[in-house]
């Protein structure tokens, strides 16, 4: 098969398109939840560094949660290639 150069760059610009959305919908929803568990009207101590909100167990990036991201945009490519080039295919016929 041979490679279409358009339909491949067009594939990286909406993968990347794609993961600067859900890097954007993580932030807006980390924001959002932060503001629903902030307490805004009780009294702070002065001494220290005081922290507002209470985040609990962070878990760190794990290897497979990391395989499986990259995997998922490496699948979320190669579909979107094959369908472009299969759309694209059968407009020129």
């Amino acid at each position: 098969m041979r490679m279409n150069k358009r339909v491949g760059i067009e594939t990286v610009i909406a993968s990347v398109f794609f993961m600067l959305l859900l890097i954007v919908w993580n932030v807006i929803q980390g924001m959002v939840l932060t503001l629903q568990h902030a307490s805004q009207g009780t009294q702070l101590p002065m001494s220290g560094v005081v922290s507002q909100i209470d985040f609990g167990n962070v878990a760190s990036g794990s290897g497979l949660m990391m395989a499986l991201g990259v995997g998922g945009i490496f699948l979320f490519a190669m579909a979107y290639y094959v369908i472009r080039s299969y759309v694209v295919g059968k407009r020129k016929k």
